[in-house]
């Protein structure tokens, strides 16, 4: 009998509504399937983790704030070659943020960044450009963690904030793109690593910050709806599955419309929120995927 091990973090033991539907399909077609809270696992014994035909990387949100735990873990998977999705290396490389820089170097769309290694003076960088607002935010962070918005006329405020939370820490420097207000859109798609880049499912989440703020997750007020991916979005990608040589199994593409130019944001392969709960078509597709894919194992 096939073996799937969900991992989640102990803020979210029993993980999101829809990934414990998916636990119970799985479980009805006959897939034995264990969550797993991810550095739990570096207790265990180093082999624990090869009983399984997939390792399925879910709700780790934590992991940014473990940064080494989560290295040691990403070791052990390699080492032990488990078979692991997204795999680590995608983990590894989308873990940090400065992948945007070689996005950007590969002719990627992004949201005008600083990124700031050794102290530069990013703040007359950011003057230079004309920005009149800009987002403070870790290389390694997740859902505004640390995450700070300031006036171009607030040095003071931005020296204090590097003080505070950046010393020897890595950071990014980003305009703030007013057109935030009007949505920031999040496309999912799924397709079957070593299939080509043939997408299986792909469709679009809108997210609207509440008036008067950038933030869009649901805990600040944020307001979501499905819609249909856009044509030039779908292409984008596409191109982004066969960068990585088709072999994703998820993406998650975050961006903003700008004077017709869509702005990637973030790109999304370690643990992003599928929302799945927008759409029972891609969670009954989400697990013929995952049936898929241990069947062939």
């Amino acid at each position: 009998m096939k073996k799937i091990a969900i991992l989640t973090c102990a803020e979210m033991p029993e993980m999101l509504p829809y990934d414990q539907e998916v636990q119970k399909i799985l479980i009805k077609r006959g897939f034995i399937t264990d969550v797993l809270i991810w550095d739990e696992v570096l207790k265990l014994s180093r082999a624990h983790l090869k009983q399984y035909d997939l390792v399925l990387i879910r709700t780790i949100w934590d992991y940014y704030k473990k940064t080494d735990e989560f290295n040691d873990f990403l070791v052990r998977l390699e080492d032990e070659n488990i078979n692991v999705l997204n795999p680590v290396d995608i983990i590894r490389w989308n873990m940090d943020k400065k992948y945007l820089m070689q996005l950007e170097s590969e002719g990627y769309d992004i949201i005008p960044t600083i990124f700031n290694f050794a102290g530069e003076d990013s703040f007359s960088l950011a003057l230079d450009k004309g920005w009149e607002k800009a987002v403070l935010k870790p290389m390694i962070s997740a859902g505004s963690y640390d995450t700070f918005v300031l006036d171009m006329c607030q040095k003071a405020k931005f020296d204090g904030l590097i003080e505070q939370y950046f010393q020897n820490r890595p950071y990014m420097l980003q305009e703030f793109v007013p057109e935030i207000a009007l949505g920031e859109i999040s496309t999912i798609t799924f397709t079957e690593p070593g299939k080509g880049s043939d997408v299986v499912l792909s469709y679009s989440i809108k997210k609207v910050p509440k008036e008067g703020d950038y933030r869009v997750q649901n805990d600040f007020g944020g307001v979501y709806s499905l819609h249909e991916v856009d044509a030039k979005i779908k292409q984008l990608s596409h191109k982004i599955t066969t960068r990585f040589n088709d072999r994703l199994l998820y993406q998650r593409l975050d961006g903003i419309w700008r004077n017709g130019k869509f702005l990637i944001m973030e790109l999304e392969l370690v643990e992003p929120d599928l929302y799945l709960n927008f759409s029972k078509q891609a969670l009954n597709q989400w697990v013929d995927i995952l049936e898929r894919i241990l069947n062939k194992n």
